[in-house]
């Protein structure tokens, strides 16, 4: 079993490497991950993170029933846009129950990046080390993989961009 559990991380791993390799680091094409489908089961949060060692991650939790979650997705969307080709990662961590409704607002929103429907153990695992108890939350990782700012500014604050920007500098 444990055979088969690290196989399916490395295979998880591998395809997210091969797709990063693909798209500029600041995301044109979408990646779409439903952590409850039984080959992402032993996935954990560290495994999500730890992917992308050596980019600075912003990382949105958010949900397609939450109007202000939504709301953010445009000035997300612009930071993108002002960031292409810089080595920031994007990544949409949904609390969603209905996957058909987190696919459906990834579309309709036109949320590129790397997007994810969390399951209850990696719920547990983010709730443990962060308490996020409310959403939209956003935090920032530094290059190391390191949680430098575990309430980060919304997309739509100006100085979000440049507290990225600085992050990409260390």
């Amino acid at each position: 079993m444990k055979i088969v559990k690290m196989s399916l991380v490395a295979l998880f791993i591998s395809m997210a490497m091969i797709t990063m390799a693909q798209d500029s680091e600041t995301e044109t094409k979408t990646t779409i991950i439903n952590l409850n489908d039984p080959e992402y089961a032993e996935t954990t949060f560290n495994d999500i993170i730890g992917q992308f060692e050596g980019k600075v991650i912003y990382l949105d939790f958010w949900a397609s029933w939450c109007r202000p979650c939504k709301n953010q997705m445009p000035y997300s969307s612009e930071l993108k846009k002002q960031l292409k080709g810089e080595d920031v990662v994007f990544i949409y961590l949904s609390s969603d129950r209905d996957a058909g409704a987190w696919k459906s607002a990834i579309k309709a929103l036109n949320i590129t990046g790397y997007n994810y429907l969390t399951n209850i153990n990696v719920y547990k695992e983010y709730q443990s080390l962060y308490n996020v108890r409310y959403i939209p939350r956003y935090i920032l990782f530094n290059k190391k993989g390191e949680a430098v700012d575990v309430n980060a500014k919304r997309p739509s604050d100006p100085a979000t961009l440049g507290d990225i920007k600085k992050l990409l500098k260390e």
